[in-house]
Parts: C-alpha cells; structure tokens; sequence
C-alpha cells in the first residue's frame, strides 16, 4: 500500500515538472503566421533576398531569380518565369528590390504557388 501511494506521488510530481517545463519552450511558429510566413513583410523580404541574391548587389536578378525555387516551379518554362519575374518587378528596372519583395502579399497555408499538372481549368459561368 505504501508503495502504491509512494509510486503515485513520484508520477504526479514528475507530471507537474514536465508540464511546467513545456510552459518554459517557446511555442512552435511563434512570431509566424500560420503558413510558417514570418509575419513582417520586411523580415520576409529580408530572408528571401539573403536566399536569391547571389551576388549581393541588395536586389535579385533575373538570372538570379530563374535560379530560385519560385522559377523552379515553373519546371524551365521560361515565359512563365519572364512572366513572374515582371509581376515582381514593379518598377520594370530588371531587378527585384526588398521593397518589391514586402509588397507582394504572403501565400496564404494550402496556397501552392500554381496548378497542378493536369489540372483543368473550371468553366466559367455564363451570364
């Protein structure tokens, strides 16, 4: 009976010290969005510019950018990464800034960046 009650209040006690220990961590994705976005566009635009911006002039080529993971999406179809690229390059001086880079909204969680292969496009309704 002793160790029963013995055995009951080691597992209690060692239940309340992790419990407070977790209280202790940083939650995970704390200071991000949802999608694991940095929720500061400036941060955001900060790190991808770190990621692309090879050469380090503080803007991202094109070159640059048909290297990066967004281009890679569009499986070397180089009109679709022309096409991308300008929608980024507000200004149309062949470079993408950070502050181009802030201004792009973040994807939203599920949001893959296109379609999918094969993927139909939905009829439109007619009026």
């Amino acid at each position: 009976m002793k160790k029963s009650i013995l055995l009951t209040v080691a597992l209690m006690l060692t239940s309340g010290l992790a419990i407070a220990a977790e209280g202790d961590k940083p939650k995970k994705g704390a200071g991000k969005k949802p999608g694991g976005e940095s929720a500061d566009p400036a941060k955001r635009a900060e790190m991808i510019l770190q990621k692309l911006d090879t050469d380090k002039s503080g803007s991202i080529s094109e070159a640059e950018f048909a290297e990066g993971p967004m281009a890679k999406r569009a499986q070397g179809d180089e009109e679709k990464i022309k096409k991308a690229f300008a929608r980024m390059d507000k200004d149309g001086n062949g470079s993408i800034t950070a502050e181009e880079l802030a201004a792009m909204p973040a994807r939203k969680p599920g949001e893959g960046g296109g379609k999918k292969p094969g993927a139909k496009k939905k009829p439109e309704a007619s009026s």
